[in-house]
């Protein structure tokens, strides 16, 4: 189907979602506003604008600041479009595309003009925005009213048709821009040559990324959010590994996918495979009705086995999970919601209108714990890290003669290996968008590959 009627039924969607939760908080009408440009500290350039979540979920507009949509139960949603006159930068073209049908559009050329244009009813409005800037009349209690958010971000996990082709979009360029990546590392290129090559082959600026890539060569990628870019170029016999962890967007919605490369063969390879296979094998085991946690715990147990199959720790799996070794080789949770935003929202909202769950204290970092739906789109990305932080409370623990240090200290120069996929449950399977997404892509190169030799031979 169409980009275009997926929206449609997208927007429809939306409006029945936001109609429930107003309608049972007692709001008639709801402002999000796509929020405003922010100076840095004495300065007069800008920080890159990110758009509020919100807003793009119900609009394709990722680049307009100071925008609002105005809804009002049982009328069609109204857009203000900040349309200013200027000659520093471009200003927004002329609302148009398949969206536009949905809603009445006023257009303001001041800021002024949309504060005028919101102007109305606030006793029952609800306003979703960083601040009550647009709307200054209304109440403080009715900005960003926490129950009536929880609620929104609850149904956010249940993504609609055409979210779901965004997001598989996303996962098609984000994987053009790892092959590009990857060829670039095996040539012996710098972090930064690494980073260059993955936004080439995406085509975007890194303004336009869902998130800053972590190009981590060698040890680099202990930290787990390293954004570091080396420039010196190594010898090849000093380059050992790659993790990149980089994804793109489309049209509001992101990929996260992360893929580690080993430079040559050998033990780290090897590793690299094993981590791969326990992920393929916990993409498996994603199944409706499963409860997120417990897969999370089962990647524990995973880890354990490949801790122990490679003489890093001398512990049953089971005894090091419930000890808590493997928390030090994978401190991180195994996955998140991903959607709107990369590290998407109501990963702990267990119903539309309670109260977020408690987290588990031996998984602070884990961002989701609810069961298994249709329709949910996360991650599934197990790891093993050698990190000088956390080995070194291993090393004062009681456990610390069951631990292979020289081999230890052979593997930091690695630092570590993530394999990370974006998944999608269906009714009756479950899409890794992103392994079908490298997929395409080689079938795609392997027929322009045909294509080119036929021509050549008829040449």
């Amino acid at each position: 189907m169409p980009l275009a009627n997926l929206y449609q039924l997208h927007i429809e969607e939306i409006i029945r979602r936001h109609t429930r939760a107003m309608t049972f908080h007692g709001y008639t009408r709801l402002v999000i506003y796509s929020g405003a440009a922010q100076l840095p500290f004495l300065d007069d350039n800008h920080y890159t604008f990110k758009v509020n979540p919100h807003f793009k979920h119900w609009v394709p507009l990722l680049e307009h600041p100071q925008c609002a949509i105005d809804f009002r139960l049982g009328e069609k949603p109204r857009l203000i479009y900040f349309q200013p006159k200027d000659y520093w930068h471009t200003p927004p073209a002329d609302p148009q595309g398949y969206w536009t049908d949905a809603f009445d559009i006023q257009l303001a050329i001041s800021f002024e003009e949309v504060v005028n244009a919101l102007e109305g009813e606030t006793d029952h409005c609800a306003l979703i925005a960083e601040d009550a800037s647009c709307l200054p009349q209304l109440p403080k209690s009715k900005l960003n009213p926490a129950a009536l958010i929880d609620e929104l971000h609850y149904h956010r996990a249940y993504k609609t048709d055409y979210e779901a082709e965004c997001l598989r979009r996303a996962n098609t360029l984000s994987a053009a821009g790892h092959l590009a990546a990857r060829d670039v590392f095996l040539a012996g290129g710098t972090e930064l040559d690494i980073h260059h090559a993955y936004l080439a082959g995406v085509g975007v600026q890194e303004a336009e990324l869902p998130y800053a890539n972590i190009v981590a060569v060698n040890a680099h990628s202990s930290v787990l959010h390293y954004h570091g870019a080396d420039r010196e170029k190594m010898p090849a016999s000093e380059i050992h590994s790659l993790v990149i962890d980089a994804g793109a967007g489309y049209l509001g919605y992101a990929s996260d996918i992360t893929r580690s490369y080993a430079f040559r063969a050998g033990e780290y390879a090897d590793l690299l495979n094993a981590v791969d296979v326990a992920q393929q094998t916990l993409v498996s085991e994603v199944a409706i009705g499963k409860n997120f946690a417990d897969l999370h715990w089962r990647a524990h147990y995973l880890i354990a086995c490949i801790l122990r199959d490679f003489d890093f720790v001398t512990m049953s799996p089971e005894d090091m999970v419930i000890e808590g070794i493997t928390r030090i080789f994978f401190p991180c949770g195994l996955g998140h919601f991903i959607g709107l935003q990369v590290h998407d929202v109501g990963g702990y909202l267990m119903a539309p209108r309670e109260r977020s769950r408690l987290r588990d204290p031996r998984a602070p970092y884990l961002r989701m714990a609810r069961n298994i739906e249709v329709g949910q789109a996360l991650t599934i990305e197990p790891g093993i890290y050698f990190m000088d932080m956390l080995l070194d409370e291993l090393s004062r623990s009681k456990h610390s003669y069951k631990v292979n240090w020289e081999k230890i200290g052979v593997f930091k120069k690695y630092g570590g290996v993530r394999v990370e996929d974006c998944l999608l449950v269906h009714a009756d399977r479950i899409e890794n968008q992103s392994r079908e997404a490298f997929d395409f892509l080689a079938r795609k190169a392997s027929s322009e590959t045909l294509t080119m030799g036929r021509t050549e031979t008829v040449a």
